[in-house]
Protein backbone atom coordinates (compact mmCIF):
# COMPACT_ATOMS: atom_id res chain seq x y z
CA UNK A 1 0.00 0.00 0.00
CA UNK A 2 1.56 3.30 -1.08
CA UNK A 3 1.21 6.80 0.40
CA UNK A 4 -1.74 7.74 -1.83
CA UNK A 5 -3.63 4.59 -0.87
CA UNK A 6 -2.99 5.18 2.82
CA UNK A 7 -4.27 8.77 2.67
CA UNK A 8 -7.43 7.61 0.92
CA UNK A 9 -7.95 4.76 3.40
CA UNK A 10 -7.30 7.02 6.40
CA UNK A 11 -9.90 9.46 5.07
CA UNK A 12 -12.44 6.65 4.69
CA UNK A 13 -11.73 5.28 8.17
CA UNK A 14 -12.23 8.67 9.85
CA UNK A 15 -15.41 9.33 7.88
CA UNK A 16 -16.95 5.97 8.71
CA UNK A 17 -16.17 5.73 12.47
CA UNK A 18 -18.48 7.24 15.07
CA UNK A 19 -15.76 7.52 17.68
CA UNK A 20 -12.07 8.54 17.62
CA UNK A 21 -9.69 5.81 16.39
CA UNK A 22 -6.50 4.99 18.28
CA UNK A 23 -3.11 5.39 16.65
CA UNK A 24 -2.43 1.67 17.05
CA UNK A 25 -5.64 0.73 15.24
CA UNK A 26 -4.89 3.17 12.43
CA UNK A 27 -1.39 1.75 12.04
CA UNK A 28 -2.76 -1.80 11.83
CA UNK A 29 -5.43 -0.92 9.27
CA UNK A 30 -3.04 1.18 7.18
CA UNK A 31 -0.33 -1.48 7.38
CA UNK A 32 2.38 0.92 8.53
CA UNK A 33 4.07 2.22 11.70
CA UNK A 34 2.51 4.69 14.12
CA UNK A 35 5.16 7.19 13.08
CA UNK A 36 3.99 6.92 9.47
CA UNK A 37 0.40 7.48 10.57
CA UNK A 38 1.51 10.72 12.25
CA UNK A 39 3.09 11.84 8.97
CA UNK A 40 -0.08 11.03 7.04
CA UNK A 41 -2.17 13.02 9.51
CA UNK A 42 0.20 15.98 9.21
CA UNK A 43 0.00 15.82 5.40
CA UNK A 44 -3.78 15.78 5.50
CA UNK A 45 -3.88 18.70 7.95
CA UNK A 46 -1.87 20.69 5.39
CA UNK A 47 -4.86 20.42 3.03
CA UNK A 48 -7.22 21.53 5.83
CA UNK A 49 -8.52 18.11 6.81
CA UNK A 50 -10.31 18.67 10.17
CA UNK A 51 -8.37 15.94 12.01
CA UNK A 52 -7.84 16.34 15.75
CA UNK A 53 -6.76 14.17 18.65
CA UNK A 54 -9.29 13.51 21.40
CA UNK A 55 -7.37 13.14 24.67
CA UNK A 56 -10.30 11.74 26.64
CA UNK A 57 -10.98 8.95 24.10
CA UNK A 58 -7.34 8.66 23.03
CA UNK A 59 -8.00 8.66 19.33
CA UNK A 60 -8.06 10.68 16.12
CA UNK A 61 -11.24 11.87 14.43
CA UNK A 62 -12.77 14.49 12.14
CA UNK A 63 -14.17 17.41 14.16
CA UNK A 64 -16.94 19.85 13.29
CA UNK A 65 -17.87 17.73 10.29
CA UNK A 66 -21.20 16.10 11.21
CA UNK A 67 -22.34 15.86 7.57
CA UNK A 68 -19.06 14.52 6.19
CA UNK A 69 -18.54 17.71 4.21
CA UNK A 70 -14.76 17.43 3.93
CA UNK A 71 -13.49 15.69 0.81
CA UNK A 72 -10.00 15.12 -0.46
CA UNK A 73 -9.24 17.59 -3.26
CA UNK A 74 -9.37 16.23 -6.80
CA UNK A 75 -10.04 12.60 -7.68
CA UNK A 76 -8.66 10.26 -5.01
CA UNK A 77 -8.71 6.53 -5.58
CA UNK A 78 -6.61 3.65 -4.33
CA UNK A 79 -4.14 1.99 -6.69
CA UNK A 80 -6.41 -1.04 -7.14
CA UNK A 81 -9.42 1.19 -7.81
CA UNK A 82 -7.44 3.18 -10.38
CA UNK A 83 -6.39 0.03 -12.19
CA UNK A 84 -9.96 -1.29 -12.19
CA UNK A 85 -11.32 2.02 -13.47
CA UNK A 86 -8.64 2.23 -16.16
CA UNK A 87 -9.53 -1.28 -17.30
CA UNK A 88 -13.21 -0.31 -17.44
CA UNK A 89 -12.43 2.80 -19.52
CA UNK A 90 -10.32 0.68 -21.85
CA UNK A 91 -13.17 -1.79 -22.31
CA UNK A 92 -15.70 1.01 -22.88
CA UNK A 93 -13.50 2.52 -25.54
CA UNK A 94 -13.43 -0.79 -27.41
CA UNK A 95 -16.94 -2.06 -26.77
CA UNK A 96 -18.54 1.31 -27.40
CA UNK A 97 -17.36 1.50 -31.03
CA UNK A 98 -15.59 4.77 -30.08
CA UNK A 99 -18.97 6.33 -29.22
CA UNK A 100 -17.83 7.42 -25.77
CA UNK A 101 -14.31 8.58 -26.56
CA UNK A 102 -15.04 12.30 -26.27
CA UNK A 103 -17.11 11.90 -23.12
CA UNK A 104 -14.60 9.74 -21.25
CA UNK A 105 -11.57 11.64 -22.53
CA UNK A 106 -11.63 14.14 -19.66
CA UNK A 107 -11.92 11.42 -17.04
CA UNK A 108 -9.20 9.39 -18.73
CA UNK A 109 -6.73 12.30 -18.51
CA UNK A 110 -7.27 12.59 -14.75
CA UNK A 111 -6.92 8.84 -14.29
CA UNK A 112 -3.68 8.91 -16.33
CA UNK A 113 -2.20 11.58 -14.05
CA UNK A 114 -3.00 9.57 -10.94
CA UNK A 115 -1.62 6.37 -12.45
CA UNK A 116 1.65 8.09 -13.34
CA UNK A 117 1.92 9.44 -9.78
CA UNK A 118 1.81 5.82 -8.60
CA UNK A 119 4.30 4.79 -11.31
CA UNK A 120 1.72 2.67 -13.13
CA UNK A 121 1.97 2.80 -16.91
CA UNK A 122 -1.38 3.79 -18.48
CA UNK A 123 -0.33 2.07 -21.72
CA UNK A 124 -0.13 -1.30 -19.96
CA UNK A 125 -3.83 -1.90 -20.49
CA UNK A 126 -3.70 -1.28 -24.24
CA UNK A 127 -0.44 -3.24 -24.57
CA UNK A 128 -1.42 -6.32 -22.60
CA UNK A 129 -5.23 -6.53 -22.74
CA UNK A 130 -6.96 -7.28 -26.04
CA UNK A 131 -10.61 -6.66 -26.83
CA UNK A 132 -11.50 -8.05 -30.25
CA UNK A 133 -14.96 -6.90 -31.36
CA UNK A 134 -16.13 -9.26 -34.10
CA UNK A 135 -19.09 -8.63 -36.43
CA UNK A 136 -20.03 -5.37 -34.72
CA UNK A 137 -21.80 -2.67 -36.70
CA UNK A 138 -20.65 0.93 -36.65
CA UNK A 139 -23.10 3.41 -35.12
CA UNK A 140 -23.37 7.17 -35.66
CA UNK A 141 -22.40 8.78 -32.35
CA UNK A 142 -25.16 11.40 -32.54
CA UNK A 143 -27.85 8.76 -33.01
CA UNK A 144 -26.53 6.57 -30.18
CA UNK A 145 -26.43 9.60 -27.86
CA UNK A 146 -30.05 10.46 -28.70
CA UNK A 147 -31.20 6.94 -27.91
CA UNK A 148 -29.20 6.92 -24.66
CA UNK A 149 -30.64 10.30 -23.65
CA UNK A 150 -34.17 9.09 -24.31
CA UNK A 151 -33.57 5.99 -22.16
CA UNK A 152 -32.17 7.97 -19.23
CA UNK A 153 -34.70 10.82 -19.41
CA UNK A 154 -37.62 8.41 -20.00
CA UNK A 155 -38.84 10.14 -23.15
CA UNK A 156 -40.44 8.61 -26.23
CA UNK A 157 -38.54 8.74 -29.51
CA UNK A 158 -39.72 8.76 -33.11
CA UNK A 159 -37.54 6.51 -35.27
CA UNK A 160 -37.06 5.65 -38.93
CA UNK A 161 -36.31 1.94 -38.88
CA UNK A 162 -35.18 -0.61 -41.47
CA UNK A 163 -35.84 -4.23 -40.55
CA UNK A 164 -33.59 -7.20 -41.35
CA UNK A 165 -35.58 -7.94 -44.54
CA UNK A 166 -35.40 -4.30 -45.69
CA UNK A 167 -38.87 -3.12 -44.65
CA UNK A 168 -38.87 0.58 -43.69
CA UNK A 169 -41.22 2.01 -41.06
CA UNK A 170 -41.69 5.18 -39.03
CA UNK A 171 -42.83 4.63 -35.45
CA UNK A 172 -42.92 6.06 -31.92
CA UNK A 173 -41.36 3.90 -29.24
CA UNK A 174 -40.95 4.05 -25.47
CA UNK A 175 -37.34 2.98 -24.76
CA UNK A 176 -36.84 0.72 -21.75
CA UNK A 177 -33.34 -0.80 -21.78
CA UNK A 178 -30.11 -0.50 -23.78
CA UNK A 179 -28.50 -3.90 -24.41
CA UNK A 180 -24.97 -4.67 -25.62
CA UNK A 181 -25.15 -8.20 -26.97
CA UNK A 182 -22.65 -10.08 -29.11
CA UNK A 183 -20.73 -6.92 -30.08
CA UNK A 184 -23.83 -4.94 -31.08
CA UNK A 185 -26.25 -2.51 -29.42
CA UNK A 186 -29.99 -3.17 -29.13
CA UNK A 187 -32.88 -1.28 -27.61
CA UNK A 188 -35.74 -2.97 -25.75
CA UNK A 189 -38.78 -0.75 -26.14
CA UNK A 190 -42.56 -0.55 -26.22
CA UNK A 191 -43.59 -0.06 -29.85
CA UNK A 192 -46.64 2.21 -30.12
CA UNK A 193 -47.12 1.18 -33.77
CA UNK A 194 -47.39 -2.55 -33.01
CA UNK A 195 -48.66 -2.01 -29.45
CA UNK A 196 -46.23 -4.53 -27.97
CA UNK A 197 -42.69 -4.93 -26.64
CA UNK A 198 -40.01 -5.16 -29.31
CA UNK A 199 -36.21 -5.28 -29.60
CA UNK A 200 -34.65 -2.88 -32.10
CA UNK A 201 -31.13 -3.05 -33.51
CA UNK A 202 -29.75 0.47 -33.05
CA UNK A 203 -27.64 0.01 -36.20
CA UNK A 204 -30.91 -0.24 -38.18
CA UNK A 205 -32.29 3.03 -36.82
CA UNK A 206 -31.76 5.53 -39.66
CA UNK A 207 -32.97 8.62 -37.78
CA UNK A 208 -34.29 9.41 -34.30
CA UNK A 209 -36.07 12.35 -32.71
CA UNK A 210 -36.65 12.69 -28.97
CA UNK A 211 -40.28 13.55 -28.25
CA UNK A 212 -41.74 15.48 -25.32
CA UNK A 213 -44.04 12.59 -24.43
CA UNK A 214 -43.06 10.50 -21.38
CA UNK A 215 -42.40 6.81 -21.98
CA UNK A 216 -44.95 4.11 -21.36
CA UNK A 217 -43.55 2.53 -18.20
CA UNK A 218 -43.37 -1.25 -18.28
CA UNK A 219 -42.92 -3.03 -14.92
CA UNK A 220 -39.55 -4.73 -14.47
CA UNK A 221 -41.23 -8.08 -13.92
CA UNK A 222 -42.89 -7.93 -17.34
CA UNK A 223 -39.66 -6.84 -19.04
CA UNK A 224 -37.81 -9.69 -17.34
CA UNK A 225 -40.37 -12.26 -18.42
CA UNK A 226 -40.55 -10.94 -21.98
CA UNK A 227 -36.88 -10.32 -22.76
CA UNK A 228 -34.78 -12.39 -20.37
CA UNK A 229 -36.58 -15.72 -20.38
CA UNK A 230 -36.33 -16.49 -24.09
CA UNK A 231 -33.24 -17.51 -26.04
CA UNK A 232 -30.73 -14.90 -27.20
CA UNK A 233 -31.77 -11.46 -28.37
CA UNK A 234 -35.21 -12.55 -29.56
CA UNK A 235 -37.95 -11.72 -27.09
CA UNK A 236 -41.19 -13.37 -26.11
CA UNK A 237 -42.35 -15.96 -23.66
CA UNK A 238 -40.65 -19.34 -24.37
CA UNK A 239 -42.92 -21.70 -26.26
CA UNK A 240 -40.55 -24.60 -26.92
CA UNK A 241 -37.84 -26.67 -25.27
CA UNK A 242 -34.83 -27.57 -27.39
CA UNK A 243 -32.99 -30.76 -26.45
CA UNK A 244 -29.48 -30.76 -27.91
CA UNK A 245 -27.14 -33.74 -27.66
CA UNK A 246 -23.47 -32.78 -27.79
CA UNK A 247 -21.03 -35.55 -28.67
CA UNK A 248 -17.86 -36.29 -26.64
CA UNK A 249 -15.59 -34.16 -28.88
CA UNK A 250 -17.09 -30.92 -27.47
CA UNK A 251 -19.30 -32.14 -24.61
CA UNK A 252 -17.05 -30.92 -21.81
CA UNK A 253 -16.62 -27.50 -23.39
CA UNK A 254 -20.41 -27.08 -23.77
CA UNK A 255 -20.95 -28.22 -20.18
CA UNK A 256 -18.89 -25.19 -19.05
CA UNK A 257 -20.96 -22.72 -21.08
CA UNK A 258 -24.21 -20.93 -20.30
CA UNK A 259 -26.52 -20.72 -23.29
CA UNK A 260 -29.54 -19.66 -21.25
CA UNK A 261 -30.16 -18.77 -17.56
CA UNK A 262 -32.78 -21.53 -17.30
CA UNK A 263 -30.91 -24.22 -19.18
CA UNK A 264 -30.73 -27.77 -17.86
CA UNK A 265 -27.75 -29.97 -18.59
CA UNK A 266 -27.14 -33.63 -17.87
CA UNK A 267 -24.49 -36.18 -18.71
CA UNK A 268 -25.56 -39.33 -20.55
CA UNK A 269 -22.44 -41.39 -20.74
CA UNK A 270 -19.92 -39.22 -22.57
CA UNK A 271 -22.65 -37.18 -24.28
CA UNK A 272 -23.97 -33.94 -22.82
CA UNK A 273 -27.70 -33.26 -23.17
CA UNK A 274 -28.63 -29.57 -22.99
CA UNK A 275 -32.24 -28.40 -22.68
CA UNK A 276 -32.99 -24.78 -23.56
CA UNK A 277 -36.26 -22.78 -23.62
CA UNK A 278 -36.84 -20.59 -26.68
CA UNK A 279 -39.54 -18.66 -28.52
CA UNK A 280 -37.80 -17.84 -31.81
CA UNK A 281 -35.38 -20.37 -33.33
CA UNK A 282 -33.36 -18.05 -35.62
CA UNK A 283 -30.44 -17.39 -33.29
CA UNK A 284 -30.57 -20.87 -31.80
CA UNK A 285 -30.27 -22.44 -35.26
CA UNK A 286 -27.15 -20.36 -35.96
CA UNK A 287 -25.56 -21.50 -32.71
CA UNK A 288 -26.39 -25.13 -33.44
CA UNK A 289 -24.86 -24.90 -36.93
CA UNK A 290 -21.60 -23.62 -35.41
CA UNK A 291 -21.17 -26.98 -33.64
CA UNK A 292 -22.04 -29.32 -36.50
CA UNK A 293 -21.15 -32.24 -36.74
CA UNK A 294 -20.80 -32.61 -32.96
CA UNK A 295 -24.39 -31.82 -32.03
CA UNK A 296 -27.73 -33.48 -32.76
CA UNK A 297 -31.18 -31.92 -32.24
CA UNK A 298 -33.24 -34.50 -30.39
CA UNK A 299 -36.35 -32.32 -30.14
CA UNK A 300 -38.51 -30.65 -31.19
CA UNK A 301 -38.81 -32.19 -34.65
CA UNK A 302 -39.52 -28.76 -36.21
CA UNK A 303 -36.20 -27.41 -34.96
CA UNK A 304 -34.34 -30.49 -36.22
CA UNK A 305 -35.99 -30.08 -39.64
CA UNK A 306 -35.02 -26.39 -39.77
CA UNK A 307 -31.38 -27.24 -39.05
CA UNK A 308 -31.46 -30.07 -41.60
CA UNK A 309 -32.90 -27.77 -44.30
CA UNK A 310 -30.22 -25.14 -43.61
CA UNK A 311 -27.50 -27.79 -43.94
CA UNK A 312 -28.98 -29.12 -47.18
CA UNK A 313 -29.31 -25.62 -48.62
CA UNK A 314 -25.70 -24.89 -47.75
CA UNK A 315 -24.49 -28.18 -49.20
CA UNK A 316 -26.47 -27.44 -52.37
CA UNK A 317 -24.30 -24.38 -52.92
CA UNK A 318 -21.24 -26.63 -53.29
CA UNK A 319 -22.62 -29.72 -55.05
CA UNK A 320 -21.11 -30.06 -58.53
CA UNK A 321 -18.69 -27.21 -57.91
CA UNK A 322 -14.95 -27.74 -57.91
CA UNK A 323 -13.34 -26.54 -54.70
CA UNK A 324 -9.77 -25.42 -55.14
CA UNK A 325 -7.37 -26.05 -52.30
Amino acid sequence: MDKFDRIQKLHRILRSRRYPVSLRTLADELECTERNVHRLIENMQLIDAPIEYDKSLRGWHYVDDPDNRFELPGLWLTGNELQSLSLLLNLLENLGNSLLNDEIGVIEKEITKLLKARKISPSAFADHIKVLPIAHRQLPGVLFNKVSEAVLKKRQIHIHYTSYNGTRTHRDISPQTLVHYRENWYLDAWCHLRNELRTFSIARINAAEILKKPVKNIPKEILQEHFANSYGIFSGKPKHQAKLRFLPAIAREIACQQWHPQQVGEWQGQDYLLTIPYADDRELVQDILRHIPHVFVESPVALRKTVQNRLQDGLGMFVGKRIRV
